[in-house]
This record gives structure tokens, sequence and C-alpha cells, in this order.
């Protein structure tokens, strides 16, 4: 019998959820708040965009300049997490891995680098240019904050990545190389080459008013909310968990990853392979409510609609909690754990909010909080590239 593998600790600074305390709030109340630009975009089109306005502490000073913004936000969440799992690293029974993922690595100190280049400005290069575009800076400024040696990996999957690097950090503990694990994602790119990146394939809602810009589950949705943010959780084995008395806040049960194979620009339109990947993580069992990446952008929201009907026949209810925290590219998956198990924890289930659910009438989407306990969640990512997952998470 394969390892089971408990959540003994999470963080998370995403927008409208700076911390695990102020998402639970937000998940609740419904209350939201995110920034209007134009200087980003190709023709001063306005733009909703989620940001992460808090400070970061002491990862302000000018000793952590070398560090780009996504190892600053993931050593946030990490901390939050590692203080929630009351766990000692340097406990001699402790073996950590570090697991961190991330989409899009550190595109906006690469576009300051680019710039400067460009220019022939060889004198205001920082020396650490490298290390602040870096995409494995993300794991070694984990690695190297909390001054841990052993296993250290950064996944750069896509949007999946952060769920990709929790189904990674699952093979090393059940095979037994390691009993902890720092898991963790983070992104943040609200910059001019994102914005027009994806603006070019109309990804973006430029001039949309915000009721309508990146809410899930709406034909109304010109696309998705891009957003900056960060999440980690502590994995550890079961037996490891419970010799030290750790609580235990949900299990990871099955993870399953696979690519549409169709094109690095494209999807597969029928969604199949997202399916496959639902189906092998449910075997037989319906889940309580079901987490899905659903942001407002058409491709994906039309899978998910394809999920809920080929699989559920639409009698599992489901939701998104991605007009709440726009989509934070590689951080959403875990986030979307996260408030899952902050569900279990104080017995609701979260809801969507900001749409009106425009075109999808037929869906038994959650759009008001209910305050039941559940103990079973299906959650879904999938991103540019075709790589799709599934995660089911439950409380015992």
């Amino acid at each position: 019998m394969s390892k089971r593998i408990v959540i003994t600790g999470f963080g998370v600074k995403v927008p409208n959820g700076e911390n695990n305390e102020e998402l639970l709030h937000h998940l609740i109340s419904g209350e939201y708040k995110f920034s209007l630009r134009n200087e980003i975009t190709p023709n001063r089109e306005d733009l909703l965009i989620g940001e992460v306005v808090q400070g970061l502490g002491e990862l302000e000073d000018k000793h952590y300049r070398a560090l780009p913004r996504i190892a600053k936000l993931a050593i946030s969440t990490t901390s939050e997490a590692l203080e929630m799992a009351d766990l000692d690293l340097e406990d001699s029974g402790t073996s950590t891995g570090i697991f961190m993922g991330t989409t899009m690595g550190g595109t906006t100190p690469l576009e300051e680098m680019a710039l400067i280049s460009s220019a022939d400005k060889f004198r205001e290069m920082p020396v650490y240019c490298c290390g602040l575009v870096h995409y494995h800076s993300l794991a070694a400024s984990v690695s190297s904050f909390f001054h841990l040696k052993g296993i250290t990996k950064t996944v750069t999957t896509g949007c999946t990545a952060g769920v990709e690097a929790v189904e990674d950090a699952m093979m090393y503990l059940q095979n037994g190389k390691i009993n902890t694990a720092i898991v963790g994602a983070a992104d943040s790119s609200n910059n001019k080459v994102t914005v027009f990146g994806f603006g070019k394939i109309r990804a973006l809602p430029f001039n949309q008013q915000a009721e309508y810009a990146g809410s899930p589950f709406s034909k109304r949705s010109k696309g998705f909310l891009l957003s900056e943010g960060a999440a980690s959780l502590i994995l550890e084995t079961e037996e490891h968990a419970l010799a030290r008395k750790a609580t235990i806040y949900g299990y990871i049960d099955a993870v399953v990853t696979n690519n549409d194979a169709e094109s690095i620009n494209g999807h597969d339109q029928t969604g199949s392979s997202m399916k496959q990947a639902v189906s092998s993580v449910l075997g037989q069992r319906i889940p309580d409510y079901y987490n899905s990446q659903a942001m407002g952008y058409a491709a994906n929201d039309s899978i998910e609609d394809i999920v809920s009907r080929d699989l559920f026949g639409h009698g599992v209810p489901l939701t998104s909690i991605k007009g709440l925290i726009g989509h934070p590219f590689s951080a959403s998956g875990l986030a979307q754990i996260i408030a899952s198990l902050l569900g279990f924890h104080h017995q609701f289930i979260p809801r969507t909010i900001r749409t009106d659910q425009w075109g999808f009438e037929h869906l038994p989407l959650i759009t008001e909080t209910l305050l039941k306990p559940s103990a079973e969640v299906l959650i879904t990512s999938h991103g540019y590239g075709g790589n799709n997952a599934a995660v089911y998470l439950t409380k015992s």
C-alpha cells in the first residue's frame, strides 16, 4: 500500500487573500478589489488586473534585492505554511525536499534587463541579473532562505506547474526518499510582455467593465483577469505527521497530469485529455463539489463545462475562485487547494463571485457561500501548452 500524503500547513498570497486569514474572509464575504492599468496595454486600453498590494516585510530590504519578486512571494507563503505546520526543519528525523512551480518565471525583471541591454547600458546591468531571470531561482531562493540543502526542484509546465510540483513531491514522499516536502508556486507577470502576448490571442479583457472582466462561466467575459501571487503547502507522509503529532488539514489522495498533444499554441477542444485526468483521480468516487479552473476565458471554461457534463451529468455542484483572485498562473491550482482546505476546516464551500452565468445557465454553479461541511473535492488545472492536471483532495 502506498503511503498517504497529508497537508500539515499552507500559506497564500494572492489578490484579495494575502494570507490564510484574509483569503478566508474574502471567500466567505465575496469582497474584492482589483487594479485598473492602462500603461502596460498596447493602445492604452484599460485592463483590470490583480495585484498583491501588502508589503513583504524584511524581504523588501536591500539585502534581498538580488531575489526576483516571485521568490519573495514564495518565501512569504512558505513562512506562513511552516508556522502553521509547527515544523522544525532542523529535527534530525525530518528530511525535506523543495518543489516549486512557475509559469512565466522572472519575466518582469527580464523585461527590465532587456531594456538595459538593448540600450547598451552595460554598466547599469546588475551583477545579479542572471539570478533575477533564471526560472530555478524560485526554488533555489527558498532553499537558501531556509538553509535546506536537499532535493530542490523548479517545475515549469505552465499554469499547471503548481499542481505538478505537488505530483513530483508525492513521488519522492511515497518512495521514502523524504518524509516532508515544501511545495509551492509563484508568478508575477503583470507587465507588457505578458499583456502583449496574451492580448495578441485575445485572452485578456481589454476595456471591459469590471463586473464582466475575467468572469468565470460567463460568455460575456472577454478573457481572464491577469494576477500575481504565490501559494505553498507543507506535505508529509502520514506516518511522519502522526509521529510528531501534527495537525492534519487534508490529504492529497491523487494527482494525475497529462498533455493534449495538440499544439504548443492550442488545446484539445473536446476536453478528452482533461476528462481522462479527472476520471483517473476519481476512480468510482463522486466529490462533494468540483473546484474548477474556470476563469472567464472561453477556451478553459468550455472544457470545465464538458467535464461537468460528461463525467457528472451536471449533477455535482461546481465553483471557481478566479472571480476573487484572478488567474495567478502556476499559483492558481494551489490557491484552489487552499480554498478547499479552508472550507474543510471552517465548514463552508467557496462560491463563485463576479459571474452572471450567461451561457452557462445549465451548470449547478455555487454562487452563494454554502455553510456546510465537505470531505472530498475535485480540483482541476490546465494551461497554455496543453498540460492538464486533476487533484482529488480529501479531509480524512
